[in-house]
């Protein structure tokens, strides 16, 4: 999961607004209850890039407060997407 999560901290860095430091994000950093910047638009931007990079369709019902929670909880969510063939 290390090249997952590798990827999945990328694509957040590049969606966060300008000036947000990501040098102490690792997989279990908190990312909403810290105010990270993840608001509703980021949070959009944020599944299309996702989708984007790993091919995988994210489906709204799939997509729960708790998959924003951390770079850890969005790379484990589509390690499974891509573990069941969804790439």
């Amino acid at each position: 999961m290390n090249e997952v999560s590798g990827r999945v901290r990328k694509v957040l860095e590049a969606s966060l607004p300008q000036g947000v430091i990501t040098d102490n994000i690792d997989d279990d950093f908190p990312l909403i209850e810290l105010g990270v910047g993840i608001d509703s638009v980021a949070r959009l931007e944020l599944l299309v890039a996702l989708e984007q990079e790993f091919r995988v369709r994210l489906d709204e019902g799939e997509i729960t407060p708790e998959f924003f929670e951390s770079v850890g909880e969005m790379s484990r969510h589509i390690s499974g997407k891509l573990g069941d063939g969804a790439a």
